[in-house]
């Protein structure tokens, strides 16, 4: 596990087996049957992004890096939640960026309006390698870039501060899962 303790910032080398992987990219080169899809074509945006089913096979198995990721942030961070009941992370995202034009390239944080304001954590977990220098996770304000290997999985805190990017790649397409840690609905617990 690599963490910087002041950047709020957890990489954890190897997370999701390699074979996992590959299976993934396998599912989402196939179609992704039974996963809503979205072609985003923005003009800084032309990726294809694939929702994993949870009754696909390979849904418990990302559901449990998923968790194991989640437990060694709050543990490290444990006051990300204090709450009653368990983070939920509902969704899992494919997404294939491909080179010249594909990815997300602008400064964003996944919690920018109500209607995404219970994002706790993001979870990103890089499905291959990119040539050194491309593809890399950008963290504007925390001055990091994590390179994509296959495996890794690097988890942040979903605020406004957390500006981040995808940078381009230029040589081969890009795969990674990604997607959040919500802050569960406790409703009157403030009445």
């Amino acid at each position: 596990m690599i963490q910087d303790l002041s950047s709020f910032v957890l990489t954890v080398p190897e997370a999701l087996d390699e074979k996992i992987c590959d299976a993934l990219i396998e599912w989402h080169r196939l179609g992704g049957h039974g996963g809503k899809t979205v072609v985003a074509d923005r003009d800084t945006r032309r990726d294809i992004q694939k929702w994993l089913p949870e009754d696909h096979r390979l849904w418990g198995p990302i559901q449990l890096v998923k968790k194991n990721l989640y437990g060694q942030y709050s543990k490290k961070f444990p006051s990300v939640y204090r709450g009653a009941k368990s983070i939920v992370m509902p969704e899992t995202k494919i997404q294939c960026t491909e080179p010249f034009g594909g990815g997300f390239h602008n400064f964003h944080a996944e919690v920018s309006h109500w209607e995404n304001c219970a994002r706790a954590l993001v979870w990103v977990i890089y499905l291959n390698d990119t040539e050194p220098g491309e593809g890399e996770t950008e963290f504007l304000y925390q001055n990091i870039k994590s390179q994509p290997q296959k495996g890794k999985a690097v988890i942040w805190p979903a605020a406004w501060m957390f500006q981040h990017r995808g940078n381009p790649v230029h040589a081969q397409n890009k795969y990674i899962a990604t997607g959040w840690c919500w802050y569960p609905e406790e409703k009157g617990y403030y009445g």
